[in-house]
C-alpha cells in the first residue's frame, strides 16, 4: 500500500497530465491520413459535407445545411478534428454553406478558406464564406481551372473548375478538383451539372479516378454517360436523401455508375457516414452507423 505522500504524488501527476491534454489538445488527427487517404462523407441529409485526410492533413469540402450544422459538429468531434487545414466551398448554395457559421465560431483551428472563384451573386463582403472567414480575421482564396492546392510533394488538390463564369445556374460554377496522392486518387464535383461535365471533357482534363464524389446528389442533369466514361471511378460517393429529394439518386445515374463497373454508395444508407480509405490503390469502404 503506498504511503499517503506517493498518494498524493499520484494524484498531483495525473491533474498536471490533464491540464497539459487540455491545453496541448492531441495531434491523432494530423496523423491519421499517414496511413492512407481517408474520405467520410457525412449524413447530411440533400447536402454535402466532406472531410478528407490525407498527408498529415485535415480538409472539410462543404458544411451541409444551416440545419445540420449540429451533426456537422458532432461528427468534427467524434473524428477528433481540432484542426483543419482548409475548408472548401464548392458553390454558393444553402446545402453546401449552411454549416459555416456554427464551424467558424467554433474552437476548430481553420488555417485557410477557399472556394470557387465564380458565383452569379459575386465575390463581394455578402459571400457566406468572405462572411464566414471575416469572423475570424481571414481572408478567402478564390480558385479556378488550372489552380493547385499542395499538400505536399506527392499531394494535391488540381483544380479542374470552373473555367468561365455560368449566368444560367450557379451549379455549374462548382468547384471540381481531383486529389492526386501516392495512394489514390478523389474526385470532387460540387453540384456540376452537363454544362460544366463537357467543359472538362472537351478540354481533355479528365482520367481515371479511383473515388468519384458524385455531382448534384445523383440527379440525373449530371454525370453522364461520356464524363463516366473518362473518369471511370472505382467507387462513387452520392450525397443525398431521397425523402427530401425524390429524384436523388437518379436510376439512370445509377444504372450509368454501374454500367462502368463502379461500386455505388449513398449517405442515407448509412446514420452517420460513409467511409472510404484509399492505401496503395486499393479502397474498403464502411457504412457507419
Amino acid at each position: 500500500m503506498p504511503s499517503m505522500k506517493k498518494r498524493l504524488l499520484i494524484w498531483t501527476l495525473t491533474a498536471l497530465m490533464l491540464c497539459f491534454s487540455a491545453v496541448f489538445p492531441t495531434v491523432a488527427e494530423e496523423k491519421a491520413g499517414d496511413d492512407g487517404v481517408t474520405i467520410l462523407c457525412l449524413n447530411v441529409g440533400k447536402g454535402d459535407a466532406i472531410l478528407i485526410r490525407a498527408e498529415g492533413q485535415c480538409f472539410l469540402v462543404d458544411t451541409g445545411y444551416k440545419r445540420t450544422a449540429d451533426a456537422l459538429m458532432k461528427m468534427l468531434e467524434r473524428e477528433g478534428v481540432t484542426r483543419l487545414n482548409g475548408v472548401f466551398l464548392t458553390h454558393n448554395h444553402k446545402d453546401h454553406y449552411g454549416g459555416l457559421n456554427a464551424l467558424c465560431t467554433s474552437g476548430i483551428r481553420i488555417d485557410a478558406f477557399y472556394t470557387s472563384a465564380y458565383c452569379q451573386d459575386g465575390f463581394g463582403a455578402d459571400h457566406p464564406l468572405v462572411i464566414a472567414a471575416a469572423r475570424r480575421g481571414q481572408t478567402v482564396r478564390p480558385l479556378k481551372g488550372g489552380d493547385q492546392v499542395r499538400l505536399s510533394d506527392t499531394a494535391v488538390f488540381d483544380v479542374l473548375a470552373p473555367v468561365r463564369l455560368n449566368n444560367d445556374n450557379e451549379n455549374n460554377n462548382s468547384l471540381v478538383m481531383r486529389l492526386e496522392t501516392a495512394d489514390g486518387s478523389v474526385l470532387l464535383t460540387g453540384d456540376m451539372k452537363f454544362e460544366e461535365e463537357y467543359d472538362l471533357i472537351s478540354q481533355g482534363l479528365l482520367r481515371q479516378t479511383d473515388v468519384l464524389k458524385v455531382a448534384f446528389h445523383g440527379d440525373n442533369s449530371s454525370t453522364s454517360m461520356p464524363f463516366l466514361s473518362a473518369v471511370r471511378p472505382r467507387v462513387g460517393l452520392i450525397s443525398t436523401s431521397t425523402a427530401e429529394e425524390k429524384d436523388t439518386p437518379s436510376r439512370d445515374v445509377l444504372q450509368r455508375l454501374a454500367s462502368v463497373g463502379c461500386a455505388i454508395y449513398v449517405t442515407q444508407d448509412a446514420a452517420y457516414a460513409v467511409r472510404v480509405v484509399l492505401k496503395d490503390g486499393k479502397a474498403a469502404v464502411t457504412r457507419e452507423q
